[in-house]
């Protein structure tokens, strides 16, 4: 077996789940994806600059990505963030996660994360509160520039101008739409002068002609070749069981299975079934498949029209209208 990276060794050990009382227990598809992601080359640096990891609704993305922030801050340091639509959703999604974890901590093992967290942070009880911005980590003694925090931050491109993030997590990439929203994108890319400085993408699919930021990174990674119907990014060699792409420093996790255990067929049953989307078949799709959608319900099932069809042909139905069936 093969040694875990940094980030996931860190994880399991510090990244403690309130409702388990537990480190998170990575699933054998999650470690493999990371410890490929994460694993330091020979020369100590990371392999990609973007990394996504795009799974079905409930997965476990949200909580993942708040363990990889929590992980890589204590490993790599710097200046980390959390950023999503407003202000309330950056604090409630993944830096929440964090803040729970950590309160949790505070809570059962003091000891230890005091020797995590900086002394002043610490005695003014910023970990735990939601009224505070940031969660300051003693020096990690690595490359990246200190101070080695975690922060959450809306979509304020301009005050973010200039910063020197080693770690930008974004939640949700799919609902970022608008020119705020692509200027913050571009605003917070990795810094090359930065050691380790990456992103990292949380998502699921989203809507043909909206979600551009990340319809961009699929289109460019993963998205088939229609000459090929190969996905344009590279499989990994060794790893061809799992949707895993790369392409130059990108790296991208798509996948449309629902894996985890209480994701049981029964339930994702009960969620096609469910009177909000019986009649939408595209967001069902979308959501607990990780497919693209167009973001309008069509008259008809396609598959319906299909097997209507081909129904059709085996009956031998002639469509009198199409072009053939004209003579000049």
């Amino acid at each position: 077996m093969t040694e875990d990276c940094p980030i996931v060794k860190c994880m399991e050990k510090e990244y403690l789940l309130p409702d388990t009382g537990k480190p998170i227990q990575l699933q054998p598809h999650q470690r493999e994806v990371l410890n490929w992601m994460f694993t330091p080359t020979e020369d100590g640096s990371l392999k990609y600059r973007t990394y996504v990891y795009s799974t079905p609704k409930k997965e476990g993305k949200t909580e993942l990505g708040g363990a990889i922030a929590y992980s890589y801050a204590r490993t790599y340091g710097g200046d980390c963030l959390s950023v999503a639509n407003d202000r309330e959703q950056a604090q409630l999604r993944m830096y929440d996660r964090v803040l729970n974890s950590m309160a949790y901590a505070k809570e059962k093992r003091p000891q230890q994360y005091r020797k995590v967290i900086d002394d002043d942070c610490w005695e003014k009880g910023y970990v735990g509160s939601k009224s505070e911005a940031n969660i300051i980590f003693k020096d990690v003694g690595q490359a990246n520039p200190g101070p080695h925090q975690l922060r959450f931050i809306p979509t304020d491109y301009a005050g973010e101008a200039g910063a020197l993030n080693a770690l930008v997590v974004f939640d949700e990439l799919w609902a970022y739409s608008g020119e705020s929203m692509a200027r913050l994108y571009t605003e917070l890319q990795p810094i090359q002068a930065i050691p380790y400085s990456i992103r990292v993408i949380t998502t699921y699919a989203g809507f043909y002609g909206e979600s551009e930021l990340l319809w961009n990174i699929y289109e460019d990674v993963v998205d088939p070749d229609p000459q090929t119907d190969e996905a344009r990014g590279q499989k990994i060699p060794g790893l061809e069981h799992l949707p895993l792409y790369e392409k130059g420093p990108t790296c991208v996790y798509w996948s449309h299975e629902n894996l985890m255990p209480w994701n049981t067929p029964e339930f994702i049953e009960d969620a096609r079934q469910d009177p909000a989307l019986k009649t939408r078949p595209g967001e069902f799709a979308r959501l607990w498949e990780n497919r693209w959608s167009t973001g309008a319900s069509p008259y008809l099932d396609p598959k319906l029209i299909d097997e209507l069809m081909e129904r059709g042909d085996q009956m031998g139905l002639v469509n009198n209208l199409a072009p053939e069936r004209f003579t000049i």
